[in-house]
């Protein structure tokens, strides 16, 4: 099962370097507060091929604007192969899909770690991205129209 580490800025520095040489995508989560921590708590059980690591924005980068927040990075191979800032790149209401969207968004990173890094598995993972993505939009309509209909029929 997968997990978020939570890390200070002495872990970041060897994370980079072993990073180097693995293989795995890697999403470091700058953070001020626990909206996309908590998304990132449940890709992380999704998603147990990809590390998630998590550190307070400004242990990392000092006096890092909270407007910038969240910002996700992927790396992979030692580079950065995604950044995404701020909250309006995850979406207004902060859920698992719309940040498993974004970290999709330049490469398919999210995995079950058993495939292949053919372009039929990239096109497996982004579909069900998508479809788990669409699947919680229409989920979270139909809960509101029915406190709606609650409240109006109060």
């Amino acid at each position: 099962m997968g997990m978020v580490f939570e890390i200070v800025l002495t872990d970041l520095i060897t994370w980079l370097v072993t990073l180097t040489f693995c293989s795995f995508f890697v999403c470091l989560n700058l953070i001020v507060s626990r909206s996309v921590a908590c998304c990132l708590d449940e890709l992380a059980s999704r998603y147990p091929a990809m590390k998630f690591v998590k550190i307070i924005s400004t242990d990392c980068i000092p006096n890092y604007p909270d407007c910038n927040l969240p910002t996700l990075l992927a790396y992979r191979h030692g580079a950065v192969e995604g950044t995404h800032v701020g909250l309006k790149s995850v979406g207004r209401r902060c859920t698992p899909e719309s940040v498993a969207l974004v970290l999709c968004q330049s490469e398919p990173v999210l995995n079950d770690g058993k495939s292949g890094d053919d372009d039929s598995s990239r096109e497996d993972v982004m579909a069900g991205v998508r479809r788990q993505f669409i699947e919680r939009v229409v989920k979270d309509h139909e809960d509101k129209d029915n406190d709606d209909d609650d409240y109006n029929s109060d």
